[in-house]
């Protein structure tokens, strides 16, 4: 449903981010708005909202396994598993805290590592009647300072933002499809303050990481 109509890209003028975080931010949000500038004149259009990939050397990422109560009586539907998603990604971030005993991290993005159905791994449990539903994800973190300073230079642009990922998930939705993941593979996304990795393994990513080389 969505399709790339126009791109563009500027040079920083100074060093202005360093290890893929911004250091200066009125330096960045200068060259979001020369960008916006540019596509908004070719195109003819108003750019108000902005999606945005986060980098940043201080990625941390947690596994986590979480149990939701389903109704036996009933099938389980798109609201079900979502609902089941939302649950693991809260405890996700309850245990990352707990862990490192700190709230200044934000949950940057998740990929579900598996589903389990009263003990069966069910790849799509959607239309299937159980009694617990168990969702397994990878979640990364980001401090907080990391995230709201992107934010912030978004917004000194002039946009909104809309949705915020991690660099190596957007590559990993972008370049490998699902049925590709069933095998064990590393995508990296070399750029130029990070390279971002991201390893899939049965039809699952399994991990991220980024190097600041």
């Amino acid at each position: 449903g969505i399709r790339l109509i126009d791109m563009e890209s500027a040079a920083h003028e100074k060093r202005s981010m360093t290890d893929g975080q911004i250091e200066d931010i009125e330096a960045v949000a200068q060259v979001i708005k020369s960008v916006k500038a540019t596509l908004e004149k070719r195109r003819s259009i108003k750019l108000e909202h902005a999606c945005i990939a986060a980098a940043g050397r201080a990625l941390k990422t947690m596994r986590a396994v979480c149990s939701y109560a389903a109704d036996p009586s009933k099938t389980l539907t798109a609201d079900d598993l979502s609902a089941a998603e939302l649950e693991a990604v809260r405890s996700t971030e309850e245990q990352f805290c707990a862990q490192y005993k700190s709230s200044a991290f934000y949950c940057v993005g998740h990929s579900v590592i598996s589903r389990t159905l009263d003990g069966y791994k069910v790849q799509k449990p959607e239309g299937h009647r159980g009694e617990r539903l168990e969702t397994e994800i990878i979640a990364a973190f980001l401090p907080a300072y990391v995230v709201e300073s992107l934010c912030a230079a978004v917004d000194i642009a002039g946009l909104d933002v809309a949705a915020l990922t991690l660099e190596p998930i957007a590559a990993m939705n972008a370049v490998v499809p699902p049925e590709l993941r069933l095998i064990n593979i590393a995508l990296c996304d070399i750029g130029a303050g990070t390279s971002d990795v991201a390893v899939s393994r049965g039809g699952s990513v399994v991990a991220y990481g980024m190097a600041t080389v």
